[in-house]
């Protein structure tokens, strides 16, 4: 298999796997600063993987691989009608680098492939669209 392509049918996460550093408590009572992932990430999360599941190939790709990922929001509530019926950039909140990298350390924690560090090329794009998706293309370059 030279390619993955998936059509997801989700509203991509505003919140990403970035989360604030917190004090946290360890077994013996020491404190230390670690992260602390958002509720709200880790149920979406969940509903990622519940919807690529069926997905998951009998081997991950292996090798250089190029990936495009586009990530559709849905618009806000105060865009106009007219608007809303076509899509536009988003150049707003959340970064496009810390979505892309959920995706990828999910998709490699799943099989679709080896190693998040095999991605040689990227295309990567975050849009309004009346189709809220997330659309991921993997191709192995050979």
């Amino acid at each position: 298999m030279n390619s993955i392509l998936l059509n997801v049918n989700i509203i991509p996460t505003r919140t990403t796997h970035q989360s604030a550093l917190r004090i946290l408590k360890g077994k013996g009572g020491k404190m230390f600063v670690g992260k602390y992932q958002k509720s709200e990430f880790r149920a979406w999360l969940e509903e990622f993987k519940l919807k690529i599941k069926k997905s998951v190939p009998t081997e991950p790709l292996a090798g250089p691989i190029e990936a495009e990922i586009e990530f559709y929001f849905p618009y806000n509530k105060s865009a106009s009608d007219k608007l809303k019926e076509t899509e536009s950039w988003k150049v707003t909140r959340p970064d496009l680098d810390n979505m892309e990298k959920s995706i990828f350390d999910c998709l490699t924690d799943m099989g679709f492939i080896e190693d998040d560090s095999l991605i040689c090329r990227k295309i990567s794009i975050k849009r309004y669209s009346p189709k809220p998706r997330i659309f991921i293309k993997l191709t192995k370059i050979t």
